[in-house]
């Protein structure tokens, strides 16, 4: 064999060494590319069940919380059933004794009594009329001039203790204190406004501010008596959505 056969074979077997060394890169390279592939899927996996497992947390704090204000709503209508159980067998029992009472009492021989016409009582003579002393205190709390307000209306509730307007004046002079800051008066007059007119139109509104007042001078726990009260009281009131709303932000 010549030196020129001799190379010529050499140089064959090098190409053919690298023909075969190019057939295997290409056969292991889908094996390699196939490992990525699971790997990035495993992590988008991952990704995916991080996700989830954050919204599962929110959504289960969410029923927590709406357990936790189930269970108040629960007591406090369990609250307002044993109020009014109560109310109906104290009526109930003051109505078997009243109805006692008239059978055992023996029928007398009525009399008439001729009344004496001594003409009608002169009404109580004042400087300002009444409901023009009213309109007049309430134009100075619409001023926000509170503490003039607050004297006026309690100069109607002295001249007339027994006028419709008089629970409302009452109240209106605790809302002139609330207005200035000053929560100690404000509490005394809507205190008195439940107290003197229990049937008064305001006596929801009042208990209400006694919430919002107790709330200022944190007494977290007397606001809560007075809008729980508010609630079992006049349950149906505009008053008691208020005290509802109030109620979550004091727990």
């Amino acid at each position: 064999m010549s030196f020129r056969k001799k190379i010529l074979t050499i140089f064959s077997l090098m190409i053919l060494g690298l023909l075969f060394s190019c057939a295997g890169m290409n056969s292991s390279s889908p094996s390699y590319s196939q490992q990525e592939n699971t790997e990035a899927r495993l992590k988008e996996l991952e990704a995916q069940n991080k996700a989830l497992t954050q919204q599962l947390e929110t959504v289960q704090a969410s029923v927590q919380s709406l357990n936790e204000k189930i269970e108040a709503m629960r007591a406090r209508m369990e609250a307002m059933k044993k109020a009014r159980k109560s109310t109906a067998h104290k009526k109930a029992k003051h109505h078997r004794k009243t109805k006692k009472s008239k059978n055992s009492v023996s029928k007398k021989p009525v009399t008439k009594k001729v009344a004496q016409n001594k003409g009608p009582t002169p009404a109580k003579k004042t400087s300002v009329a009444p409901l023009k002393l009213y309109h007049e205190a309430y134009q100075k709390y619409a001023a926000n001039k509170y503490k003039k307000a607050a004297e006026t209306f309690l100069k109607f509730v002295n001249l007339y203790p027994a006028h419709p307007y008089a629970n409302n004046a009452l109240y209106w002079t605790g809302e002139s204190y609330y207005s200035l800051g000053d929560y100690e008066k404000a509490a005394q007059y809507f205190k008195e406004v439940v107290e003197k007119y229990p049937k008064g139109s305001k006596v929801p509104d009042a208990l209400l501010k006694l919430g919002y007042t107790y709330a200022e001078l944190d007494q977290k726990k007397t606001a809560r008596d007075y809008l729980f009260k508010l609630m079992d009281e006049f349950p149906f009131s505009e008053a008691a959505q208020k005290a509802q709303n109030k109620l979550d932000e004091l727990y």
